[in-house]
Parts: structure tokens; C-alpha cells; sequence
């Protein structure tokens, strides 16, 4: 579920609503296929994270954390090295989610029995990061340009503190349980930029984005009302 919720489009969001408001909605509509590049380059740093920490024993966190990030970075400079339209991303972050799929199938899902204590310590960790890698964007984005900027928006920020306290809290395998259950939860991301491509020069950056994040919320409803549909039928069919 953690996972898939991790699609909701709380970070890319932000940073295009202040970018567009700062740099315009052109600056949008040209990062727009970066960022949906950005979220291949996400799948990257989720199989990196998997990679490591299902292998490694000493310095689990560091190395998994350290890898991943490794990964994104090494993904998103070949990404700003090639052209890219939006549905040439879509199709590339497509094959990468069905790799993510089928590399992580053997993962047994856990369940986290005692839920996380949200204390200060982990509130303040969680919004930092957010914060940090938004400022950086919005405030980089004119020296950086739209490729970077669109790849830096896909940077996993609400993902990567939810991994974090998941493997220092609990253990790596609870984290790889997100990872397996984020490419389920991806669509709703690439839904929102397609939209927001679409629509911020014709609607301006205020609706644009109000259309863009309603469209992508409405899609992660009917994902999960289609998921406990199938659920409840075949529960039916097992009785």
C-alpha cells in the first residue's frame, strides 16, 4: 500500500507549480519529458536499492542508500544526453516498471505489525529532505536548465525518507516491500506531468496545476477501487 501511495504526485508537483510560477509554463512543458525521465531514472535507484540491500550484510543502509543514488545520478546524466518527447518517456519508463516487476516477483511481502511512531525526529527528516530537494530545484532551475530540472523532479521525495525509515525502523526486507509495490502506484506520476504538459500554457500554472494534480489523484482512486473490486471477487470465487 506504502508503495503504491508513493505514486501520489506530492513533491513533482510542488516543484512544477513553484518552477512554473518562476521560470513559466514553457519551462513546464519543456521538463515535462525529462521529469517523466526522471521517474525511469527513479525505477533505476529502486532496483539499485533492492540490488544492494538484498545482498549486502555490513553497512546494509549505507551502501543499499548509496547505490540508489548512485544509480539515479548515473540515469538521469544519460537521459540529459538523449532527446526525449513525452511518450518516448513513457514508453521507456513503461519497460523499465515491468523490469522493476519481474526483477522484484520473488520478494515475499512483509506486514509491519506494530505501526511507526511518527516523532519529531522522523517528521523533521522526512519534510528536510522534501524541502531540500525542491528548494534546489526551483532555485536551480534557470542554471540548470529544463533537462536537469525535469530530472531532478523526478527524484523520488517522498519515497526515499519512507525508505529510510522503514530500514533503520524496521528492516531492508520491509523496505524492498515498498519498492515492489511502487511501480503499481507510478502511473499516477506520469499521469499528473502529461497532464501538466497538456494543459499549463493554455490554463496557466494556478488551474493547469489544479486540473493536472485532480486528474492524477482521480486515476490512483480508480486504481485502488479496481484493485479491492478484484480482491473481493476473487475472495468470492475462493469461497
Amino acid at each position: 500500500m506504502a508503495g503504491t501511495l508513493a505514486g501520489v504526485p506530492l513533491g513533482v508537483a510542488i516543484v512544477f507549480f513553484f518552477v512554473g510560477v518562476e521560470q513559466g509554463p514553457y519551462f513546464v512543458t519543456d521538463a515535462a519529458p525529462y521529469t517523466i525521465g526522471g521517474f525511469a531514472a527513479t525505477l533505476c535507484f529502486n532496483l539499485a536499492y533492492w540490488f544492494f540491500s538484498s545482498r549486502v550484510r555490513t553497512y546494509r543502509f549505507a551502501i543499499s542508500a548509496g547505490g540508489a543514488l548512485g544509480a539515479f545520478v548515473a540515469a538521469g546524466f544519460v537521459l540529459t544526453l538523449v532527446t526525449l518527447n513525452v511518450w518516448s518517456a513513457t514508453l521507456l519508463v513503461a519497460l523499465l516498471a515491468l523490469l522493476s516487476i519481474l526483477a522484484m516477483r520473488s520478494h515475499n511481502a512483509t506486514t509491519i505489525d506494530k505501526s511507526l511512531q511518527m516523532t519529531w525526529m522522523v517528521l523533521a527528516m522526512r519534510a528536510g529532505i522534501a524541502v531540500a530537494v525542491v528548494l534546489a530545484i526551483t532555485g536551480l532551475a534557470e542554471a540548470i536548465g529544463p533537462k536537469w530540472a525535469g530530472v531532478l523532479a523526478g527524484f523520488p521525495i517522498t519515497l526515499f525518507p519512507l525508505l529510510i525509515v522503514l530500514h533503520i525502523s524496521y528492516s531492508a526486507e520491509d523496505a524492498n516491500t515498498v519498492l515492489k509495490a511502487f511501480p503499481y502506484g507510478l502511473p499516477a506520476l506520469v499521469v499528473f506531468v502529461l497532464c501538466a504538459w497538456a494543459v499549463f500554457e493554455r490554463l496557466g500554472v494556478p488551474l493547469g496545476f489544479a486540473v493536472s494534480l485532480m486528474t492524477s489523484l482521480l486515476w490512483l482512486t480508480a486504481f485502488f477501487v479496481l484493485k479491492m473490486r478484484l480482491k473481493a471477487m476473487q475472495e468470492l470465487s475462493g469461497d
